[in-house]
């Protein structure tokens, strides 16, 4: 039986410079966001670009950690609305401005659904995933699709993208078959970032990149979309 799961990270690493603070994206909580949001000190849209620099950065270039599939091109315009809300409203729920990645076998409307599989590179979904109805009404940004073992099985390797490399150790795997979750939220491309539990998709991913993963009981999470 397969489930939904979050890996979150635990840590915060606060900075500040000499002059103006200046906000440390490594390993940030959902309530440091938030606070730092209520405080002035960040936006959405700034804590969507840090995310993507340390893509840019990190994923395909350096240690080429390659655990993003695709990115979602309207993420800094989503920050924008929730920026702008924010300012008349404030937070539109409890995930208000979290980048959040997506196993790629979890349907998002206007990014392709691929498994990992070169065989669905060009499947686009006509509607989100129960999942992703939840998290966008709770005010989350979806940032990116993720790697996965290939159509949901094994380790962290497919066809359209080769090998997911752990951020603590590249010569080792990153586990499966969420591996591209738990890469990620190790390697700080997301606040959070969904899987799916399919034997032991949460606990490898998790234990093996050093996030916590969590797991709701059969049933608790629809899969519909998935």
């Amino acid at each position: 039986m397969k489930v939904l799961f979050l890996l979150v990270c635990l840590a915060f690493l606060p900075t500040s410079g000499m002059s103006q603070p200046r906000f440390d994206v490594v390993e940030t909580t959902i309530a440091e966001i938030h606070s730092a949001y209520a405080s002035g000190l960040l936006t959405s849209r700034q804590l969507t670009q840090l995310y993507l620099d340390r893509i840019e950065a990190y994923d395909q270039q350096g240690p080429t950690i390659n655990a993003v599939i695709t990115l979602n091109t309207d993420a800094l315009q989503e920050a924008d609305r929730l920026d702008a809300a924010f300012q008349t409203t404030g937070f539109v729920g409890s995930l208000h401005g979290i980048p959040v990645v997506i196993k790629d076998q979890v349907d998002v409307v206007g990014m392709p659904t691929t498994l990992g599989s070169i065989l669905f590179r060009d499947y686009y979904p006509d509607r989100d995933a129960f999942v992703i109805e939840k998290l966008k009404e709770a005010g989350a940004i979806i940032l990116a699709k993720v790697t996965l073992g290939e159509l949901a099985g094994g380790d962290t390797y497919g066809s359209l993208f080769g090998s997911t490399r752990n951020p603590y150790a590249l010569d080792r795997t990153v586990g499966g078959s969420s591996g591209g979750s738990g890469a990620s939220v190790s390697a700080n491309f997301a606040t959070i970032a969904v899987g799916q539990e399919g034997f032991a998709s949460i606990r490898r991913p998790s234990g093996w990149n050093g996030v916590v993963g969590m797991r709701p009981s059969a049933g608790l999470v629809s899969r519909g979309g998935v």
